[in-house]
């Protein structure tokens, strides 16, 4: 999805990171059974790159602790930048190797963890960002349980 001119640091960064995360969601040979979810898999990935999703991951009006909201803004977007970057490091290793697989694995949590400080760190946020949150982390969980083995 390209970055819309209006969408906050924090809004392209996510962008980004889902983006990056679609590349490791791909079908395995070794686990067939996985194939179910590949429909799950495209729907919430359609949802969580929408123009209407990414608009909804801002923070509520700024209140009197607006310093320290702007701190945990920045590192919450040090957050999502630094996954594609790892994405990227970690595409040098071959993923068919055991190590690759780890590689994969551990990516995979890195992704659920980033998708819940986004979250848990945007309280508040209406159903639509909220449930599709939910949804990219079960999704994120099921492809990671393959890498694990």
């Amino acid at each position: 999805m390209p970055a819309a001119p209006n969408y906050t640091p924090i809004q392209q960064a996510w962008s980004a990171f889902a983006e990056s995360v679609q590349v490791l969601l791909a079908p395995q040979p070794d686990d067939r059974p996985l194939d179910q979810f590949l429909a799950f898999r495209d729907r919430v990935m359609t949802l969580v790159r929408s123009e209407q999703f990414v608009t909804q991951l801002k923070r509520p009006t700024r209140t009197a602790d607006a310093v320290l909201l702007e701190q945990a803004d920045d590192a919450l977007l040090a957050e999502l930048q630094a996954f594609p970057r790892a994405v990227e490091v970690a595409r040098t290793v071959e993923p068919a190797s055991p190590e690759g697989k780890r590689w994969l694995a551990g990516l995979l949590g890195r992704a659920g963890t980033v998708a819940g400080s986004v979250k848990d760190l945007l309280e508040n946020l209406p159903p639509l960002a909220k449930n599709g949150l939910t949804l990219f982390k079960e999704l994120v969980d099921l492809f990671k349980r393959q890498h694990e083995k």
